[in-house]
């Protein structure tokens, strides 16, 4: 079961765009010594859709081999075509994780379809199958679509990427002790807590797993109001980033690089079709940083951290 703030674990690149696996390293073991309850890796906030299914591999080995059991790690297998799906499941089977999760990037394929997909696939695969939902890459489940899969064998649970309350709470509600739910709309973190969800997930836990793990843990502390003031100061933090970037990108990934770059986990280099934040947008970043709180613990991390 995951609990706590699991990060999209984001993925270290070089100049020349191959897999940093020296780096990934790095962020595992940071993201491990800052108390997460898991990792998500190969989501979209790992740039997964831009990365070749060798480079997917690479990542897949690394961040296995540098967890080696130590949290609960979810795999990400969702490519545009079925059969790379299956053969990654496949080439994946040694490794030393808990689960796949399989992100269909169908924005048409109707649910009919791909509730056909995720039975196809949990009867196939040797470990469990998560489900993952976003409007942003695929038709949206509706809580009923979720209901008609969460008793199918193998299927262990569904990233809930939704902003709409009432169909976070009609989800949240499906959860049992052999179906999670998890969600991942970070400014309503405190929001789904209050809902029960044990667990939240998004990439900006990469770069930011103290401030995030602060709503947690004064919430499971039962300090309420301090949990929603770090929730507050979060929604602050993420409406002073600077918008551009992400009107090109839509994935805060170059921001969240750059905040690792920062603290001397990784190089700030984003991936294909994507473009890095220039000199003006970095300063925007360090800006919000030191406005919210969050620069002095940056640059803490940087001193004991090594690029």
């Amino acid at each position: 079961m995951l609990e706590g703030v699991v990060p999209v674990v984001v993925t270290p690149l070089t100049t020349e765009e191959e897999i940093d696996t020296k780096a990934l390293v790095r962020l595992v073991d940071f993201l491990i010594e800052s108390g997460v309850g898991g990792m998500w890796a190969l989501g979209t906030g790992s740039e997964d859709m831009n990365l070749s299914f060798d480079k997917r591999l690479t990542v897949a080995q690394t961040i296995a081999e540098a967890n080696r059991g130590r949290v609960p790690l979810i795999m990400g297998a969702g490519f545009f075509a079925l059969e790379d799906s299956h053969r990654f499941i496949e080439e994946t089977s040694d490794l030393e994780f808990d689960a796949h999760h399989v992100m269909p990037y169908h924005p048409l394929l109707s649910l009919e379809r791909m509730a056909w997909m995720y039975r196809r696939l949990a009867k196939a695969a040797p470990r469990p199958i998560w489900m993952y939902t976003s409007a942003n890459w695929c038709r949206p489940f509706p809580p009923d679509f979720v209901a008609d899969l969460c008793d199918e064998p193998n299927i262990a649970g569904i990233k809930f990427s939704s902003s709409k309350t009432t169909d976070q709470l009609k989800v949240a509600k499906l959860a049992d002790p052999s179906f999670q739910v998890i969600t991942a709309v970070v400014a309503q973190f405190f929001v789904c807590l209050s809902m029960g969800v044990k667990a939240g997930t998004t990439s900006m836990a990469s770069a930011l797993p103290d401030a995030i793990g602060e709503i947690y843990q004064h919430f499971v502390g039962g300090d309420r109001e301090a949990a929603l003031a770090a929730q507050y100061n979060l929604i602050g933090f993420l409406d002073a980033l600077p918008k551009t970037a992400k009107a090109d990108n839509f994935l805060g990934a170059a921001e969240e690089k750059y905040i690792l770059s920062l603290r001397g986990i990784c190089d700030p280099k984003t991936s294909s079709y994507y473009r890095d934040l220039d000199t003006e947008e970095q300063a925007a970043v360090r800006s919000a940083l030191e406005k919210f709180g969050y620069l002095e613990r940056v640059n803490r991390t940087r001193n004991t951290s090594r690029v």
